[in-house]
């Protein structure tokens, strides 16, 4: 598993900006798990930590690995409900 994450972030690491990750057997873990989840028909999860963890970054590998795009929202102090519907 190890080897197959290492490959991925590299291949990741190749095509966009590059993120210097370094894959423990949690952090390992963390993106199975996300892949599964994602991966799943209508797959979703709320990813709950401290800043700065990891969480955006090994969900980026996640779904680069799953070959799917990566989309943010961005809220500013007019941010409503509209906006939201426009994004989703």
């Amino acid at each position: 598993m190890s080897a197959r994450l290492h490959e991925g972030l590299r291949e990741y690491n190749d095509v966009n900006a590059v993120m210097d990750l370094v894959l423990f057997e949690d952090a390992m873990k963390h993106v199975c798990k996300v892949c599964r989840i994602i991966a799943s028909d209508q797959g979703h999860a709320l990813l709950v930590g401290v800043g700065g963890s990891g969480k955006q970054s090994l969900t980026r590998l996640s779904s680069f690995i799953c070959a799917y795009t990566c989309v943010g929202i961005v809220i500013s102090s007019t941010y409503g409900m509209n906006d939201l519907k426009a994004d989703l």
